[in-house]
Parts: structure tokens; C-alpha cells; sequence
């Protein structure tokens, strides 16, 4: 932003939210043990093959995937019998 330029400012009111805190969950009576998922968590944590592909991948974290997503809508062709090209 150009040091001339004035900062945005929210509009009236938005300061005034208060910022959102995870919860907690309480167990009922006689409960030792709660897995929260109302917070997309996952108790038991990545899957190992999710790990694996991920770090199969992170070295080409630098470049855009391809925008056509060609290799995808070949494969769900392939699955599906259709042609790629019928496939957005």
C-alpha cells in the first residue's frame, strides 16, 4: 500500500466482535474419555498414507498444478468409462 493512501477501516461494529474460542468438551458422567470432531479434528491424527503422499509431493510445492486438472479428469474417466472431455 502507497504511504499517501489512507488504511481501510472496518465498518462500524466489526471491532466489536469478539474473536471466536475453540470449546471444550465436557464428558458426560461416568465418561473418562471425549473425542471432539465438532472442529474438524481428527483424534487420530494423519493418516500415515496421507503423510507419505504429502511428502511425496512437498518438493514440488513450488509450481502451480496444472489448471486443466487433465491427469484427474482422465482418471475419473477411466473409472467411470466416460471421455475426459465430457468431464469439468
Amino acid at each position: 500500500m502507497k504511504q499517501d493512501q489512507p488504511r481501510p477501516t472496518p465498518r462500524a461494529g466489526i471491532m466489536d466482535i469478539e474473536a471466536y474460542v475453540p470449546g471444550t468438551s465436557t464428558a458426560p458422567a461416568g465418561v473418562t474419555k471425549v473425542y471432539k470432531l465438532s472442529s474438524n479434528e481428527n483424534p487420530l491424527g494423519p493418516s500415515p498414507k496421507a503423510i507419505e503422499a504429502a511428502r511425496a509431493v512437498a518438493a514440488k510445492l513450488d509450481v502451480y498444478p496444472d489448471g486443466t486438472a487433465r491427469r484427474l479428469r482422465e482418471a475419473i474417466a477411466e473409472v467411470h468409462g466416460l471421455n475426459p472431455a465430457n468431464i469439468i
